[in-house]
């Protein structure tokens, strides 16, 4: 029964989070993605960089 309750106190808490992150944010705001690459600033149209993907280390894997 004390579990029930603690999920239900979460969730109430979850949603009136979300409420105020709604009730914040502009009408006209829109998720955007990055159109360049954040290290060497060629365009990448929100995809891996060429350049900078081929540097990373992947450990031999």
């Amino acid at each position: 029964m004390v579990l029930v309750l603690i999920g239900i106190v979460i969730g109430i808490l979850i949603v009136v989070i979300l409420i105020i992150k709604v009730t914040r944010t502009p009408a006209h705001d829109v998720v955007g993605i990055d159109m360049h690459c954040r290290k060497c600033g060629i365009k990448t149209n929100g995809l891996a960089c060429p350049k900078c993907e081929a540097n990373t280390k992947s450990f031999g894997v």
